[in-house]
């Protein structure tokens, strides 16, 4: 790109200031530089310029205490129109330069200045020296400008990469905690705040209730006129809700056309009675959305702790909160029921749901013992040649009518109980043990992937385990890959780190799954002993949606290589997204586009060479 000329300086100043290094305090990074060339080159004065609207501005300096210059009758103002280095052997001789900036605050003579060229071209400062004789300088002196200007230009773009992947992370942890939609708190942020509330009402004997607002006759709206206006609605009731609840309620939005609100500090339970009546009253007024007038009535449903706990000894709060927004939504389906516009408290009678998931918690227990489950392989590819070169175990639950129970819901299930260790070591035994047999017949050898949850990391027990595990299948370390859960790897980084440094000194790859969702920084990335980072699907789907999706992607990626680690993408339907994933040279694909999970006879058949 060529930003010499005057109709492309607006251009050539927003490159600039998208470095964000104007008018900031001096860093050792640049001064090296600085230093480095005067020492190399003899010379007495060395500036980094960056060339603004008006004036050189000075980002490290060597040999004068000038900061700033006017723009106008400056070296730096020639050196940024063209690319290669610009000369002047004798200031004092040159006609156009006789009052350079630089010449009023010492003697000086010549000058040589190798443009500051950003990778797409803009021309944003100079690399520029002076010594206080006339000098010619050679071209190997040139060359050791231009190369050095290389590095600053290099160290700014490092920069910007990071901060725009602070920026995600930014925006990221925004929306671990918030709706996208409505910009309310989410699932994570209320349960989060129901803990607070739970321990509260254990101190103060006060009762928490929870209740479930789902708007009456919404999807008829949204069908009929379109999801803009749903959306419009949908944010125009979260905004009343919120005017409605007392100080210390809670608006949250899970998804849909529902709405949960927490009412701590309820002194009877039936005080959420009238919070539930005044929310009713403020939904039933008019909408007027996109110039339409739509009314729209609500049905709620009220769970009460600790009166309303299927469990009351649980010490979990998030299993507590689970219970009780099923509860809650138990109860708005009553609501519904009965006529709708209306709220319901929750009852023992309504109990079918959660007698539903005790039922599944017992025949999980006995389908895992009894070998009832089975599983499932997903293929991981390399994105450069196309050949499978490894796989994720999945667990299947097959029921005896031919149909099956979605690991969506008994997985869950599972991770509430101690099943979920029954359930990961079975998984991980099964799969070594086929993979074995497999390599043992020559049919394959391909890397194994196993998903490991919180409670299972979290168990002093789990790296014997493991070890005692590859002992007895005989499957090597080398080949498995231990997937988890970024949130479970961040939440006791030294624990993290201690087990995954052991984990790799048996050879065993641990890989941080859904990366980018959570808090990591990058000062943890370092510290964590992690071969594999699994780009989630969210940022997959988005690639090539905006330059700032672009920019995510290539961020993840580019960290991932210069920090040693392989990425994987995760969740790659269509051939435009494997595309754009090769293109950032990605190493590692999985996806719906190369295979959905199958059982194991059928992923031989597939993709065994």
């Amino acid at each position: 790109m060529d930003s010499s000329g005057p109709e492309n300086e607006v251009s050539r100043l927003e490159a600039l200031h998208r470095y964000q290094v104007l008018d900031t305090p001096p860093e050792a990074e640049f001064d090296h530089i600085t230093r480095f060339a005067q020492l190399f080159l003899d010379v007495p004065v060395v500036f980094i310029n960056l060339v603004d609207l008006n004036r050189i501005w000075a980002k490290s300096t060597q040999g004068t205490p000038v900061q700033e210059l006017d723009r106008a009758h400056t070296c730096c103002s020639q050196a940024v129109t063209g690319s290669e280095v610009y000369t002047v052997a004798d200031l004092e001789g040159h006609p156009d330069l006789k009052q350079e900036g630089m010449m009023r605050h010492g003697k000086v003579r010549s000058y040589a200045g190798a443009p500051l060229i950003t990778r797409d071209g803009h021309r944003i400062g100079a690399l520029a020296v002076y010594d206080t004789r006339p000098r010619v300088f050679t071209a190997a002196e040139q060359q050791f400008l231009r190369e050095l200007a290389a590095i600053v230009i290099d160290s700014l773009e490092l920069r910007l990469m990071v901060r725009r992947w602070q920026a995600a992370q930014h925006r990221s942890a925004y929306l671990a905690h918030h709706d996208p939609l409505t910009g309310l708190p989410n699932r994570l942020r209320l349960l989060d705040r129901a803990q607070l509330a739970f321990h509260q009402s254990q101190r103060s004997g006060d009762s928490v209730g929870f209740m479930i607002l789902d708007l009456d006759g919404f999807k008829t709206v949204n069908d009929s006129l379109g999801h803009s206006v749903g959306d419009e609605l949908l944010k125009e009731a979260g905004r009343r809700l919120c005017a409605c609840i007392r100080r210390d309620d809670t608006v949250a939005r899970f998804g849909g056309d529902e709405f949960v609100i927490l009412l701590p500090k309820l002194a009877e339970p039936f005080d959420a009675a009238g919070v539930a009546q005044k929310l009713l009253s403020c939904l039933k007024q008019p909408f007027q959305i996109g110039g339409r007038t739509i009314e729209l009535s609500a049905s709620v449903g009220i769970a009460i702790y600790p009166a309303n706990s299927l469990n009351p000894e649980e010490q979990d709060p998030e299993l507590q909160a689970s219970d009780l927004l099923q509860a809650a939504d138990t109860a708005m389906y009553a609501a519904k029921a009965a006529g709708k516009a209306q709220y319901q408290f929750y009852s023992r009678a309504m109990t079918l749901g959660a007698q539903r998931r005790l039922d599944l918690r017992a025949r999980l227990t006995q389908a895992i013992r009894d070998g009832q489950l089975t599983l499932h392989y997903q293929p991981q590819v390399n994105l450069q040649s196309g050949r499978v070169v490894g796989l994720e175990a999945l667990a299947r639950w097959p029921q005896a009518d031919g149909s099956w129970i979605s690991p969506l819901e008994f997985v869950p299930i599972a991770e509430e109980s101690h099943l979920i260790h029954e359930l990961g070591t079975w998984v991980l035994r099964t799969a070594c043990e086929q993979l074995v047999q497999w390599e043992q017949l020559g049919l394959a050898s391909w890397d194994l992937t196993v998903n490991i949850s919180v409670k299972q990391w979290q168990d002093p027990n789990f790296l014997t385990h493991v070890q005692r595990i590859l002992r007895e299948t005989g499957f090597s370390p080398g080949r498995l890959v231990l997937d988890v859960n970024e949130s479970i790897m961040l939440a006791s980084p030294q624990d993290a780190l201690v087990l995954s440094q052991a984990l790799s000194a048996l050879g065993i790859r641990v890989a941080l799954d859904d990366f980018g969702t959570g808090y990591s920084s990058l000062s943890q990335m370092q510290d964590l002993c992690i071969q594999q980072l699994k780009l989630d699907r969210s940022f997959v789907r988005r690639l090539g949606e905006t330059a700032r999706s672009q920019a995510v992607g290539e961020a993840i990626v580019t960290l991932g290589r210069r920090l040693g680690i392989t990425v994987v993408g995760e969740g790659i339907e269509t051939v435009k997204q494997r595309e754009q994933l090769t293109q950032l040279a990605c190493p590692l694909g999985q996806g719906y586009i190369f295979g959905h999970p199958v059982p194991p006879n059928v992923f031989l058949l597939k993709y065994a060479d």
